[in-house]
């Protein structure tokens, strides 16, 4: 039984990794269940025993991936340092993510598709609001980390700290600006990494240079 159960738990996973680049690569529209069955190499019946149809399977791989697959990158702004320091390493990482992890990029990829025209399944609102609380999540992450209220410098920067640590002057446009800026280079990334600037200092002098005072 155990054995059962593990065995359900791979198909589901290795069926949700394939709708992933099915719907990354074809978009939602264009993809049939029997496509993400036959590239998980799996039969059709065994998508429709975990999911009711292709609405459910695309908000699923949009709630599973969503933490697992962001996760490491937004922790950077949970590490220990000045915040200029850690935002700066959290674009670097988010660039280099968008270029290296083919995970990273095809969830960017299906997340930040904004087609919503009568080609999409019935019952896609449903994953369209998966997207919009996650896009919502971030923003409040970049809001909170912008205002100091992750610990600020933790004392570790120079003269002038606090405000900067604080933002004071508008923590909330900063943050809708760093989003804008992070949706646009997954945008770039879908289309053709090599497009994004450099995943370096360089790359993303301009969006720290707007976020910060």
């Amino acid at each position: 039984m155990r054995r059962t159960a593990e065995e359900a738990a791979q198909t589901k996973a290795a069926l949700l990794e394939a709708a992933l680049f099915q719907f990354a690569e074809h978009g939602v529209a264009a993809t049939k269940l029997a496509d993400v069955a036959q590239r998980a190499g799996l039969t059709r019946g065994a998508v429709y025993h975990h999911f009711t149809d292709k609405t459910a399977l695309y908000a699923a791989v949009i709630a599973n991936s969503w933490d697992s697959v962001t996760a490491p990158v937004w922790a950077v702004l949970d590490s220990d340092g000045p915040v200029e320091d850690r935002l700066r390493e959290f674009l670097v990482a988010w660039l280099r993510r968008l270029r290296e992890d083919r995970h990273f990029r095809a969830l960017l990829t299906i997340t930040l598709n904004a087609s919503y025209g009568p080609d999409q399944p019935e019952g896609i609102s449903d994953g369209r609001a998966s997207k919009s609380y996650g896009l919502a999540d971030w923003l409040q992450r970049l809001e909170t980390f912008l205002a100091g209220k992750r610990g600020g410098d933790g004392g570790k920067a120079g003269a002038g700290a606090g405000r900067r640590g604080t933002h004071a002057d508008d923590p909330s446009g900063a943050a809708a600006g760093i989003l804008a800026w992070l949706c646009g280079t997954a945008l770039l990334a879908a289309t053709d990494p090599d497009l994004l600037p450099p995943s370096d200092a360089s790359g993303v002098a301009l969006p720290l240079r707007g976020a910060l005072p």
